[in-house]
């Protein structure tokens, strides 16, 4: 059988497995049921062929975890299937120390290049390697299972060598077999329209040890996870666009607010004309799916000469007061509804919230999200707005 055939086999084989366990509903047990099955399957198809190629044996064996130090990325469904494991089979103590294990490497790797990223290897592994095994082997992503190796010396040169290009033979059948399986499994996720796009996996496990029964709220089509942004070098960046733009702005105007309940809305003041300018400034908080809706946001700033980047700071400064008075969680989602063109020329910009269109809406509006991410700004210079006292009654 050829490439192209074996390759058509694979996919109908795949996808017939993973139909069976969803009929007739799209359900959790469904999906775990299936993804295992798929990886078992994926595991004896490529055992098989490595059992009869006498040429080239693979060299993989237990205690050799060089592999362990790579950053790899997981489908949603995968990193539901890991969570349900460490759900039931992790303490409350492994638990509190894979989330210490998941910030410490999300701070080392996040947004690094890889070059940085094997600067640090050593003090990043992954979140689930412990005393050099891995601690959800059962449940493993497919990608961990593709990735195998000709050589333990090659594994080992290449990591004590700390080059980011060194090349390693691998088993071209183990990738083709479980690259088919990890697509059949986005391609049925896309289909039921829940999120299906690859993430790191300490972002994704992340994701779902801060939401509430994440499984039934990923099935129901709510949108947990998100696309990583293209990797790029942090530390190349002497100072951000907000570095700069934060502080003209505060020489410029004050922000003031008031708080009912899980609104908050903003008063712009304009110190140059002494009196407050602001027409709407109005966010809210979604207890719910811990999310902050921009209800309101018309500063009235379009008479400045710079008001796109003095808008940018007002919004910015918004947000992360916001964040702070209701204890938002690094990477929640930021919503808001504005015109297509307006996201183009504003939202779009605005790269420490990663604004993308979430929903195109009728006419020229669309509904857009973005991501908090946690940032060391000071917002106490935004201060409680004097009350306006209440009429006494007749």
């Amino acid at each position: 059988m050829d490439r192209t055939n074996a390759e058509d086999a694979l996919k109908n084989l795949f996808l017939q497995i993973t139909n069976a366990h969803l009929k007739p509903d799209f359900s959790q047990e469904g999906i775990k049921e299936a993804v295992l099955e798929i990886m078992d399957l994926a595991a004896g198809i490529v055992e098989s062929v490595h059992h009869t190629d006498a040429e080239d044996q693979v060299e993989c064996k237990a205690g050799c975890s060089y592999c362990c130090y790579n950053q790899i990325k997981l489908t949603p469904a995968e990193a539901l299937l890991v969570f349900s494991w460490i759900d039931t089979g992790f303490t409350d103590q492994d638990q509190a120390l894979l989330r210490e294990r998941i910030q410490n490497n999300r701070l080392l790797t996040e947004g690094k290049s890889l070059k940085n990223r094997v600067q640090v290897k050593e003090s990043s592994p992954c979140i689930f390697l412990q005393q050099g095994k891995c601690s959800i082997y059962p449940v493993r992503p497919l990608i961990c299972r593709s990735w195998t190796s000709y050589s333990h010396k090659a594994c080992m040169d290449a990591f004590q060598s700390g080059n980011p290009n060194a090349e390693i033979e691998t088993s071209s059948s183990s990738n083709f077999v479980y690259y088919l399986a990890r697509e059949t499994v986005r391609k049925v996720c896309r289909y039921h329209g829940v999120d299906s796009e690859p993430l790191e996996l300490p972002r994704a496990m992340d994701y779902c040890l801060a939401n509430n029964d994440p499984f039934t709220r990923w099935l129901q089509g709510e949108h947990l996870f998100d696309r990583l942004p293209e990797c790029r070098d942090l530390e190349d960046t002497e100072s951000t666009f907000m570095d700069i733009q934060v502080p003209s702005f505060l020489d410029r105007f004050s922000l003031s607010y008031q708080r009912d309940g899980s609104c908050i809305e903003y008063f712009l003041y304009s110190r140059e004309k002494e009196r407050e300018i602001s027409t709407e400034l109005v966010l809210s908080y979604d207890a719910y799916s811990k999310s902050l809706n921009v209800s309101k946001f018309y500063p009235e700033l379009y008479r400045e000469t710079i008001h796109k980047y003095m808008s940018a700071a007002c919004l910015f400064l918004m947000i992360n007061h916001a964040a702070s008075v209701f204890g938002i969680h690094r990477d929640s989602f930021i919503f808001l509804e504005t015109r297509n063109q307006i996201f183009e020329d504003f939202y779009s910009r605005l790269k420490d919230f990663d604004f993308l269109i979430h929903h195109e809406r009728t006419g020229t509006n669309c509904n857009v999200r973005g991501i908090y991410h946690v940032l060391p700004v000071e917002t106490s210079m935004i201060t409680p707005a004097e009350q306006i006292p209440e009429m006494a009654a007749v």
